[in-house]
């Protein structure tokens, strides 16, 4: 996910360019595929990133524990600031308010790989789901939970045993 932007960093604001994506993400050593388009944009500063990638995480279902595949849909826009002035080769001091923006290296090269893989790791869901009606599994014996699971009917927590008692 490198793009060799000097060309666009040397014309105008509002100049656009368009490519497709199908390359890899690296988010906690783990790879993931991806898929979707980027437009960039010049602008006064640098260069404003627009990205829309779509691919699959493996996990487990955090109630039933078993192995699950989940679509990951990644949206974002950033923009980019060079290092390096295009013409004259002088580094480009970072505009006031833009500290945090990510950097084009010296080479003219904008790399959207640190900004897709941030981006995916908060678009994945804190505790994954097989579906969304997943009983989970029995905290007593281990099973999975079914409608008519006999355990959750004999277990009364001994803190409610004195209510229990009057609901008979």
């Amino acid at each position: 996910m490198e793009y060799n932007v000097s060309t666009l960093l040397r014309e105008h604001t509002g100049a656009t360019r368009a490519y497709g994506i199908d390359d890899d993400v690296y988010v906690d050593g783990e790879t993931h595929h991806v898929l979707g388009h980027v437009r960039m944009d010049r602008t006064p500063n640098g260069i404003l990133v627009r990205a829309t990638l779509r691919g699959d995480a493996e996990d487990e279902c955090s109630r039933c524990l078993r192995p699950i595949t989940y679509a990951v849909d990644v949206s974002f826009e950033e923009e980019y600031i060079p290092t390096v002035d295009v013409i004259t080769g002088s580094h480009v001091a970072v505009p006031e308010g833009s500290e945090d923006a990510y950097r084009i290296d010296e080479h003219h090269i904008l790399d959207l790989r640190q900004a897709a893989g941030e981006y995916w790791a908060t678009a994945l869901p804190m505790a994954p789901l097989c579906r969304d009606d997943c009983p989970g599994l029995c905290p007593v014996c281990g099973e999975e939970i079914s409608g008519d699971h006999p355990c959750a009917r004999e277990q009364v927590d001994a803190r409610w045993e004195k209510l229990a008692k009057l609901r008979l």
